[in-house]
């Protein structure tokens, strides 16, 4: 059954059809890394990127780029979203305060698919180039 969902999925990627049949409005991603030093918060949808990089302030919030909501989508395609919860940190430098602390979350229809803790700038392979482009859009937030 995991097989033919797999297939199916390939086959509608190819076509295109996977990103108009997704409820993009309904899409939230979420990364967070926090030390006794460090602070960031970096909320994405279609309609805004959210980022606060201290404990305690506002978030600087504004409307998301037609061009970035779409890299998102496609650094997001070939995530097997259901797998996220069971990704393995490549390191652990984060127990003895060596990194901050990352989390990365999808909530997706109401439903949270979030990854275990990870190091900050480490993250899971299944997921570098999406935490990637989220630091680097929230980088350009002014």
């Amino acid at each position: 059954m995991k097989f033919l969902i797999v297939l199916l999925s390939l086959v509608l990627a190819d076509n295109g059809c996977s990103a108009s049949k997704i409820n993009q409005d309904a899409i939230s991603l979420e990364y967070s890394a926090r030390s006794r030093r460090t602070f960031k918060h970096i909320i994405i949808t279609k309609k805004s990127i959210s980022v606060v990089n201290n404990s305690g302030e506002t978030p600087i919030i504004k409307s998301c780029p037609k061009t970035d909501w779409e890299t998102i989508l496609k650094t997001i395609k070939p995530i097997n979203v259901e797998n996220i919860p069971s990704l393995k940190a490549p390191s652990e430098k984060r127990f003895f305060d060596g990194a901050a602390i990352g989390n990365f979350k999808i909530i997706y229809n109401g439903k949270t698919y979030e990854t275990p803790s990870f190091d900050h700038g480490n993250p899971p392979q299944e997921i570098a180039e999406l935490v990637k482009e989220m630091l680097s859009i929230s980088e350009n937030i002014e």
